[in-house]
């Protein structure tokens, strides 16, 4: 009996396995949110929510008159307050260890209403997306607000504005940083309207918002985040 040969393809086999188990490991995990405040009437698809919910990709959040929900994404970004009168979608989380750094992705689909939002630290190679139905950005800002209708509000950090004419099919770029904002239904950007209170994220009496040591890539869009990259037709000022 060939002991050896059979050695070698048990050998082989075993090989195999091994290298199929490690791939497994190393595939991104799903991630998830926990609701961590509710005010008012608020629907995780059509079940109401409940603090200590945990939720995940595909799951659709409303909101009604006077309502918010506050969203833990965890390892996914940090924090996201669905306001009143909105729907958000979860379009994807997932969270990958297997490398030197841990990489997340996070898509949000905001297709009515308005977000907060406050993106913790995360490595290079990660990304937190938000669809509207009106503009693309990228943002290196850590605390903004994002309205259905493309607009942006940047608190922290900044946010380069892709948007794409309607008639022309051509896209332009505008830069919006810390006290600024854009707004798609007159292009370019402008200083945030006196009294405009930076949105807090503390999650109970005297909890402290988490400190932002790092600026993501944060895409508001409708279109894939891998867009070619655009010439800017508009920057504010000092940038």
């Amino acid at each position: 009996m060939n002991y050896f040969g059979r050695f070698s393809r048990l050998a082989s086999v075993g090989a195999i396995l091994a290298l199929a188990a490690n791939l497994v490991v190393a595939a991104p995990q799903t991630g998830s949110a926990k609701v961590a405040k509710v005010s008012g009437i608020v629907y995780l698809g059509s079940a109401p929510a409940n603090v200590g919910d945990v939720i995940g990709p595909g799951t659709v959040i409303k909101t009604g008159p006077a309502s918010e929900v506050l969203l833990n994404l965890g390892a996914n970004g940090g924090y996201t307050r669905v306001l009143e009168n909105s729907k958000l979608s979860i379009d994807e989380l997932t969270v990958d260890s297997a490398g030197p750094e841990t990489v997340v992705k996070t898509k949000l689909g905001l297709k009515e209403g308005k977000i907060d939002s406050q993106v913790n630290k995360l490595s290079s190679q990660s990304s937190y997306v938000v669809q509207t139905p009106s503009s693309t950005a990228a943002i290196r800002g850590t605390i903004f607000t994002t309205y259905a209708n493309g607009a942006v509000l940047v608190f922290d950090g900044c946010v380069d504005v892709v948007v794409q004419d309607a008639v022309t099919n051509r896209e332009a770029r505008y830069t919006v940083c810390a006290g600024e904002m854009f707004d798609p239904t007159r292009p370019g950007v402008v200083s945030l309207p006196p009294g405009t209170v930076t949105p807090t994220f503390a999650t109970g009496p005297g909890t402290p918002p988490t400190p932002f040591l790092e600026r993501p890539v944060v895409y508001v869009s409708p279109f894939p985040p891998d867009l070619s990259p655009v010439e800017p037709v508009g920057e504010s000022a000092g940038n």
